[in-house]
């Protein structure tokens, strides 16, 4: 049984799930209802609802610990150092965070002291932003450090200047601030895979658009819509490394908070995909770029390669819903139903589809039995396993063909 990441099988009823299918668009369209929809917007204001809770927490509690507790009049860095530990994403929160309060806290103690010394101004300015980067070059080489350090001496030598509070009040401001960041952070965490998720979704309806576009652009020999469709694929790069980003903080939230320590298998399981989906891509990007110079050269394929992109762009519309989805809904049964149409359309790609045709139309079907092979693994299976699904173009296989010749129902 195959499932996707963060999923748990249940068996019951798939009614409504047609009502709540993703619509057949192409890479223009998926792209604009990824950036712009208003469903998306709300998604994603939905998605940052809890980053929304911590940050106004974590600068509430701030505020009030360095107020309440440490007995500071003005706290003005606690309940900045907060929320700024708290917008951070991607691996080594942790190190960074610290990195960061650190870098804050002393930066903030070094203005305090050179500005105690030679007063404000332009050229004290000069100074104090000298004055902090060699101290934070000399302490750490992380550039987090040297960043605020630079503006906690900023602050001080221009809207904050000594003589309000103690200098080293401000210093105690910012640790409050972003230990209180890192805590609410374990206590309240996010889900560590809600986001992955969405750019799973994401991605797969990107590819699912591209191979609409082509299969629609080969039947109507039509270079000019296939340019356009690979000008807009060509800018996913930023989608995949939102999904490593999600990855590894997912991977961070785990380890802080004990109240995900449960997700540890489905975090390894997000892990596990990153690399079929890039390449899933990737090869996406390729097919779609050898078509446009098939067409461009007014060559053609068979129409069976252009029924087998459809359905590839079928299966990955169908696996991007799932991913999309908040409820654990018909898995058990539609992983191994779209498991099934990749086995037989893996029987369907040999040499033969493509026999007699230039060397373009052999690349694209090349690169179909890729995204076969990546689809596959996205919805479980090992590499082994999902090239073998495939029907051999070597008289030496690798891997033993276990390949399905029944007829789809």
């Amino acid at each position: 049984m195959y499932a996707p990441v963060g999923v748990v099988p249940v068996r019951g009823s798939i009614a409504n799930v047609g009502d709540m299918a993703k619509k057949k668009l192409g890479t223009l369209a998926r792209l604009s209802e990824i950036d712009s929809s208003l469903r998306n917007r709300v998604l994603r204001v939905r998605a940052r609802a809890l980053f929304i809770l911590q940050s106004a927490l974590g600068a509430g509690i701030a505020y009030w610990f360095a107020v309440e507790i440490a007995g500071h009049p003005q706290p003005f860095f606690a309940p900045i150092s907060a929320v700024i530990i708290l917008g951070l994403s991607g691996g080594d929160r942790i190190k960074r965070a610290t990195e960061l309060t650190f870098g804050c806290a002393v930066g903030v103690g070094v203005g305090d002291l050179v500005v105690l010394q030679i007063g404000t101004g332009h050229w004290q300015m000069f100074v104090v932003i000298a004055a902090a980067l060699t101290v934070a070059s000399f302490l750490s080489k992380a550039p987090l450090v040297s960043n605020q350090m630079a503006i906690g001496g900023i602050l001080i030598a221009t809207i904050m200047p000594p003589g309000e509070s103690a200098g080293f009040d401000r210093m105690i401001d910012a640790f409050i601030g972003g230990v209180v960041g890192i805590l609410v952070t374990a206590l309240i965490p996010t889900s560590p895979l809600r986001a992955g998720r969405i750019q799973v979704a994401n991605l797969l309806g990107i590819a699912s658009g591209v191979l609409y576009d082509v299969a629609d652009a080969l039947r109507a020999k039509d270079a000019k819509a296939l340019g356009v469709a690979l000008d807009a694929v060509r800018k996913t790069q930023a989608d995949v490394d939102k999904l490593n980003t999600a990855a590894s903080s997912g991977k961070e939230m785990i380890t802080l908070s004990p109240f995900l320590w449960g997700n540890r298998s489905r975090i390894r399981s997000l892990f596990r995909i990153l690399s079929p989906v890039d390449n899933m891509i990737r090869n996406v990007r390729v097919l779609a770029r050898r078509a446009f110079v098939l067409t461009e050269d007014g060559d053609e394929v068979s129409e069976r390669q252009v029924e087998i992109i459809e359905e590839l762009a079928s299966v990955a519309l169908s696996l991007s819903e799932l991913y999309e989805r908040h409820k654990e809904v018909s898995e058990a049964i539609e992983i191994p139903e779209l498991v099934r149409r990749l086995r037989l359309l893996g029987a369907q790609v040999g040499v033969e589809v493509a026999q007699g045709r230039v060397l373009s139309a052999q690349v694209i079907l090349a690169q179909s039995r890729s995204i076969i092979v990546d689809l596959l693994q996205i919805c479980g299976m090992s590499r082994e396993s999902a090239v073998s699904v495939l029907v051999p173009t070597s008289h030496t296989p690798a891997y033993p063909p276990e390949v399905w010749h029944e007829e789809a129902d």
